[in-house]
């Protein structure tokens, strides 16, 4: 693929190859090496709608291919890959749990499984202008957040006869 800056040869650009865009460059650099979200990149990168054009950037295939060149380069240079890392985390993680530092196995296993993709961080943001609203409307509204909030979470603490059993079963 043709870098930023180089010239393309008409042959090049009969078989539909494009050259990356200086911004579109910067982007990458910034979401691969700036650890950074997709979104904080465009932003960084100068795009006037940051998450729209995160989305597109990375859905364009001289995009992707660049992005993919860059792996590779890293994967190179550096010798990390994703199953590397796995089993790097899993170690520290075994490691951690055998000499008791639950933190430090927990913290491991967390960053294992986002490495995988299992474990993926979701955030949604809602803006709502309460200056406007009066005391009933606030309550209204939190009320709602928090039915939202209820609908999306698994109660996964165990009851007191659970507790009591597991116990019993150590005794």
């Amino acid at each position: 693929m043709p870098q930023v800056g180089e010239t393309l040869t008409k042959e090049q650009t009969s078989v539909g190859m494009e050259r990356l865009k200086p911004q579109q460059q910067t982007f990458l650099n910034n979401y691969f090496n700036g650890d950074m979200t997709q979104t904080a990149a465009a932003r960084k990168a100068g795009y006037k709608n940051p998450t729209v054009a995160a989305v597109r950037l990375l859905r364009n295939p001289v995009v992707q291919e660049r992005l993919e060149e860059m792996r590779l380069e890293a994967r190179t240079k550096y010798g990390v890959t994703v199953d590397k890392s796995v089993r790097d985390l899993k170690k520290m993680r075994d490691q951690a749990w055998e000499l008791g530092r639950f933190g430090e196995a927990i913290r491991a296993e967390e960053l294992r499984l986002k490495a995988t993709g299992l474990l993926v961080n979701k955030s949604h943001v809602m803006h709502e202008d309460v200056n406007a609203m009066n005391r009933e409307q606030v309550l209204e509204k939190l009320d709602e957040f928090k039915r939202m909030a209820e609908r999306r979470m698994k109660n996964v603490t165990p009851d007191a006869n659970d507790v009591v059993e597991i116990a019993e079963d150590n005794k």
